[in-house]
């Protein structure tokens, strides 16, 4: 959103403009508080839905792992922006890359980051799990930076940074930072380094790819 303003010449333009300009901002402001409040509930709920749900459904991990993955992935899924954190980690590559690698891609990065996260999950024993907003000032009112701060029964607190952004008419998760490792950037020096060791070819690197985080 532009704040330049065009003085005219004339005295009652000055304050009409001025007038504008205020209400412009104003609304600026009350936009950005909305979407970052709106950010900070999409996150709650998601986090409150799934430790809930993981409360009914850990045990089938040790019984049915893969009925396990796929209950986890129908919570989690929905709230993760796949094909923007794949577009993100595949950087430069993604231009060279077919249609069909892309989708490709995001399918296996897909499948492999919730397996990761699923096991994470199997490991949480009621921890205390606090929702904030991120210190970071965001100037764009489509993207938010939500804290989640993990309270372990040591009484250690562990930061878990959320880059939201919104897609068409929801809040997603496009990238996450864990105790100051940036996840995004990590997968995407590990994608360069595959495309070294797998001679440039993004269907080996698909092929290899493997989430360890």
């Amino acid at each position: 959103m532009s704040r330049a303003i065009r003085i005219s010449s004339l005295r009652i333009g000055l304050v009409g403009l001025l007038l504008m300009a205020g209400q412009a901002m104003a609304q600026q402001i009350a936009q950005q508080a909305v979407v970052e409040k709106s950010a900070l509930v999409a996150v709650e709920e998601s986090t409150n839905q799934l430790l809930a749900k993981l409360i009914e459904i850990k045990p089938l991990y040790a019984e049915q792992p893969e009925q396990f993955f796929t209950r986890v992935e129908s919570s989690l899924g929905p709230f993760i922006d796949f094909a923007g954190f794949s577009r993100g980690v595949m950087a430069k590559y993604y231009r060279r890359a077919t249609d069909e690698q892309k989708i490709r891609f995001e399918t296996v990065f897909r499948q492999k980051m919730i397996r990761t996260y699923a096991k994470a999950l199997v490991e949480f024993d009621n921890e205390r799990v606090d929702v904030v907003e991120g210190a970071a000032p965001r100037s764009n009112p489509e993207r938010a930076a939500i804290d989640l701060l993990v309270h372990s029964k040591e009484g250690t607190v562990y930061t878990i940074n959320y880059s939201m952004v919104w897609v068409d008419t929801r809040w997603m998760l496009r990238n996450v930072t864990i105790e100051g490792i940036n996840i995004g950037l990590q997968f995407r020096s590990q994608f360069a380094a595959y495309m070294d060791k797998y001679s440039n070819s993004i269907d080996d690197v698909i092929d290899n790819w493997t989430v360890d985080v």
